[in-house]
Parts: C-alpha cells; sequence; structure tokens
C-alpha cells in the first residue's frame, strides 16, 4: 500500500508539472526576462488594448538594433498574448502527452 500511495504521489506531482511548469515559465518570462532584456537593448514599448485584464505589450526595435541581435529582437518582439498563448498550448501538448503514456502503461499491464 505504501508504494502505490507514493507512485500515487508522483503521478500528481507529474500532472502538475505538466499543467503549472509552462504557465510559470510564462509568468517569469513576461513579467522579469523580456523587459529586461527589451531595455537593455533600447526597446521601444508598445502596448495595446484598454480591458479589463491589461495591457497587451510588445516590443519594437530600431533596425541597427534588430541587425545586431536579431535572436534577442525576435524573441521579444511577440506580444505578451502570444507567449501566453503558446504556455497554453505547451501545457496542453504535456497534458496530452502524460495522458497517452498513461493510457499505454495502463494496457500493457491489462
Amino acid at each position: 500500500m505504501s508504494e502505490r500511495r507514493r507512485i500515487f504521489h508522483a503521478a500528481e506531482a507529474i500532472f502538475f508539472l505538466c499543467l503549472t511548469g509552462p504557465i510559470a515559465v510564462c509568468v517569469l518570462l513576461n513579467a522579469l526576462v523580456r523587459p529586461g532584456l527589451a531595455r537593455a537593448l533600447g526597446g521601444e514599448r508598445r502596448s495595446v488594448g484598454a480591458g479589463v485584464r491589461s495591457n497587451n505589450i510588445s516590443w519594437t526595435f530600431g533596425p541597427g538594433t534588430t541587425a545586431e541581435h536579431p535572436v534577442l529582437t525576435a524573441f521579444l518582439s511577440p506580444s505578451d498574448g502570444a507567449i501566453a498563448m503558446c504556455a497554453l498550448a505547451a501545457s496542453a501538448v504535456l497534458l496530452t502527452g502524460r495522458w497517452l503514456i498513461v493510457r499505454r502503461n495502463e494496457k500493457r499491464v491489462r
């Protein structure tokens, strides 16, 4: 019973990580990493919308900065909402993969 209970807790932890991991990374990226990098590169903040939740923020850069740092400016150019949608999609893919693995393992045990 103890081993079975331990496996159940591991399964819960994996489910929790698949669900919240990408979203937590997204929050850290949008709140700390992307604004800091954009300011360091001299980006101009663009804010679109005035909804109830918040504005959708993206960064624009001059042609010199874009030519000098193409990867960083490509990472910083999408809006915060686009990054959040990517995180939700990653969470959905991880949860689907976990579900398929658990289902395959259940069939193997039978």
